[in-house]
């Protein structure tokens, strides 16, 4: 009976993660401090359901970094989707219309209302007798006006339309510049972010995700989940929901031990935005003994459940996300990050590959727990007795004395003593 209490409690927060009615969700970020000390970002995927912002067009989005609010925000689309509001300095540059938006209220600064408020004053001294209302005109009526909630909104005399006007000016973005990036105070590590919405009827909704600040020298090792952490998956997604260990035995022991070598650990999934706290709960469940998984940023689909699934199920195509996410992280490394991967599909070996990690560092997992390399087809092993040759396969990294060196595996100790593989002549 009490099996039966957890199945449908567990399928009930399931199914608040993946209903689009309650999709709200957040991606992890990862900062990189480069040589020169500025900062480079992956983007900032967030996203609030029908049951947290009911009419989310317009709405401020609030932002606070370890408990402390910061001087950033960012406004909501029509589907929920939140993003940046950046400036176009360049006005002879055209903005795409699907990028193009109104600005955030706070964003206008006091240079700006000045010199509507010089306007105002000429406009009311050539028509003193007209009877209209100055005020109005602190925002230009050629780009945007004020609704309800101070934000902008269409100035339209013919269709007195309240919807905002979309302006060329102003363009969605999801990343932060550098100078952003450094007022925010980050700390090495892990930072706990908090976006919140506030709505007259529905009070205030929260999603939290994590930013992490890592340096320009950091080497990454990536892991899938389903089928690489879990045992399966689909059982992965189901099991653990009713409090039933489905882990892959010896994968805390594993990654664990990685960490202390000093690499990083990044999980990647296919999975939609939906299901980042539900997915991240899962992550710090996992326990093998006095084990724990280490911590490391979560990286999801952004698109929605129905896009994920038909590119995973229908499609069977999930590499061509990851694919694409993994060279983003790429890109804000001034060489390549990636030291391993692990996977429990050929399409997991494909992704990594595509970013250039070497074959004798891709790792393929099955149900049984029987652990394969791309490089030796013939090789088996298993979580537990890669553990034992970690320091061989992930040497430690002591210092950062060779930053500007490219880290080869061709020359580590594992691969330099080995044996070379015999031709055989067919």
């Amino acid at each position: 009976m009490n099996s039966i209490g957890k199945l449908i409690s567990g399928f009930k927060e399931f199914y608040s993660e993946i209903n689009s009615a309650t999709l709200t969700g957040a991606i992890d970020v990862i900062v990189v401090r480069q040589p020169d000390g500025s900062f480079d970002c992956s983007p900032f995927y967030v996203r609030f359901g029908k049951m947290g912002v009911l009419r989310s067009r317009e709405k401020i989005v609030d932002i606070e970094i370890n408990g402390e609010p910061v001087d950033i925000h960012m406004k909501l689309g029509d589907t929920g989707e939140a993003f940046f509001v950046e400036r176009v300095e360049n006005q002879d540059g055209s903005v795409p219309s699907h990028l193009a938006t109104s600005p955030i209220p706070n964003d206008l600064g006091p240079d700006y209302i000045g010199q509507q408020l010089e306007k105002m004053k000429l406009r009311d001294e050539e028509s003193l007798d007209s009877g209209n209302d100055s005020m109005d005109s602190l925002v230009p009526e050629t780009e945007m006006g004020n609704n309800d909630n101070g934000l902008p909104k269409e100035c339209n005399t013919e269709s007195n339309s309240h919807q905002p006007l979309i302006s060329s000016r102003y363009k969605k973005s999801l990343y932060l510049r550098s100078e952003q990036i450094e007022e925010l105070n980050l700390r090495p590590g892990c930072n706990e972010i908090i976006f919140s919405v506030t709505t007259a009827y529905q009070g205030t909704t929260r999603c939290t995700s994590y930013i992490y600040l890592w340096e320009h020298s950091d080497r990454i090792i990536v892991s899938d989940i389903d089928g690489t952490i879990t045992k399966s998956d689909i059982l992965g997604h189901i099991l653990p929901a009713i409090g039933k260990d489905w882990a892959q035995y010896g994968v805390a022991n594993l990654f664990q031990k990685i960490q202390e070598n000093g690499y990083k650990l990044l999980y990647l999934s296919a999975r939609a935005i939906g299901q980042a706290q539900i997915t991240r709960d899962y992550l710090k469940s996992v326990r093998q003994g006095d084990l724990y998984l280490p911590d490391g940023p979560l990286l999801l689909s952004p698109t929605s459940l129905i896009h994920a699934f038909h590119r995973e199920v229908i499609e069977k195509k999930p590499e061509k996300f990851k694919i694409d996410c993994l060279k983003q992280i790429q890109q804000l490394f001034p060489s390549n990050p990636f030291y391993a991967g692990f996977g429990n599909k050929i399409n997991d070996s494909w992704a990594y590959k595509a970013i250039n990690i070497p074959p004798c560092k891709i790792f393929t997992i099955n149900h049984r727990g029987e652990l394969t390399s791309d490089f030796v087809t013939c090789w088996n092993s298993s979580y537990n007795c890669l553990s034992n040759l970690v320091d061989h396969i992930f040497p430690p990294i002591r210092d950062h004395q060779e930053e500007e060196t490219d880290f080869s595996s061709e020359y580590c100790t594992f691969n330099y003593w080995r044996e070379p593989i015999l031709e055989i002549n067919p």
